[in-house]
């Protein structure tokens, strides 16, 4: 029976212990089944050194707009006992490796780049050239699959949805949802028993769902980014958006949305979801000017379920808790995005 096509995970993952096969007596047992928990599989790794175990953190392209986040990610990811956190990529950059190195963070990419760093085991392969052109994301991370994912983390009890209904809420062809389930089961993170399909891993797909979320959905979904007028703040927004006829229509997330939801935070920044043919008003409303660095990200939403339907403050609407987490990327969030996990999303992903 011939062996199913790797995801392109998968392959990075395989292509990925190319240098770890080339250490002297080596030998690698794998564990690639998902048994719950923010990591892709496991593996150990033995010699005459002795062995360790490792856990597996596939990330296929590692780029700096993603990379404080999957440092983040590993640094607060609960490990499997007596395992390590391994990052696989298709190619790690030696600027990138050297943040991951002052970071503690052992890695292997494609390239045969390789860093581990803890008893009884160092070895550092450095310099070994691009690999060649990296495999496009897996159809699930990218935007239809986002989109769909999204439905799925924001409410467990949607994976069960009819199609027409997946494909409406999240703004996406109907033809796709079939192909999209089945690459979610195929990833281990789709059960299905007596008729019912049920998420296995959910944390695993969460923080796979928000590296892909920055990387791929965000900027297809940008409309622009503004600075505020001088003699304004971040914190005014509220209370201009108060006063606008309009101003319910357009979701409040990002830092901004987060200080709402949050008690205790200063934010440095806003985004907000508009329809595209609101988006100058809007901007003449609040006295915004465009600004490739600006603080104002304005965001079109997808679908019908980018609103959050729980407590809103007094003449706003705020974006889901899931997409303000989404945006918390940065070390100087990590603390109100563990607020904001703790106590919005979590209690979904037990749901």
């Amino acid at each position: 029976m011939p062996r199913r096509p790797l995801l392109n995970d998968e392959q990075i993952f395989y292509d990925s212990m190319k240098a770890i096969r080339s250490l002297p007596q080596s030998k690698i047992e794998f564990m690639l089944k998902k048994i719950g928990g923010p990591f892709a599989g496991t593996f150990r790794l033995s010699g005459p050194w002795g062995e360790r175990y490792f856990y597996i953190k596939v990330v296929a392209k590692l780029s700096p707009t993603v990379a404080d986040l999957v440092i983040h990610q590993i640094k607060t990811t609960p490990a499997p006992k007596d395992a390590s956190p391994l990052l696989v990529s298709h190619y790690i950059s030696p600027k990138l490796a050297a943040t991951l190195k002052q970071q503690g963070i052992e890695y292997a990419d494609c390239a045969g780049n390789l860093y581990l760093s803890k008893m009884p085991l160092y070895v550092e392969i450095a310099g070994q050239k691009h690999a060649p052109k990296a495999p496009g994301a897996d159809r699930l991370f990218r935007t239809a699959g986002l989109k769909l994912l999204y439905l799925f983390l924001r409410n467990r009890q949607a994976i069960n949805a009819t199609y027409r209904m997946l494909a409406d809420d999240a703004g996406i062809a109907l033809g796709a949802i079939g192909d999209l389930l089945m690459e979610l089961e195929k990833r281990g993170n789709l059960s299905v028993a007596d008729g019912e399909r049920q998420l296995t891993a959910i944390e695993e797909l969460l923080q796979r769902w928000q590296l892909g979320y920055l990387e791929t959905l965000r900027p297809k979904l940008t409309l622009q980014r503004c600075q505020l007028a001088p003699g304004y703040r971040i914190g005014q927004l509220p209370e201009q958006l108060r006063q606008l006829s309009n101003g319910k229509q357009i979701l409040i997330g990002g830092e901004l949305g987060a200080s709402l939801l949050v008690s205790g935070f200063q934010p440095q920044n806003a985004v907000l979801y508009l329809s595209p043919e609101h988006q100058l008003k809007l901007m003449l409303q609040l006295h915004l000017t465009p600004d490739p660095v600006g603080n104002i990200t304005m965001l079109q939403p997808f679908g019908h379920q980018c609103s959050w339907t729980g407590w809103q403050p007094e003449g706003l609407t705020l974006a889901d808790p899931l997409l303000t987490f989404a945006e918390l990327s940065g070390r100087q969030t990590d603390q109100v995005a563990e607020k904001l996990y703790n106590q919005y999303l979590l209690p979904r992903l037990n749901g």
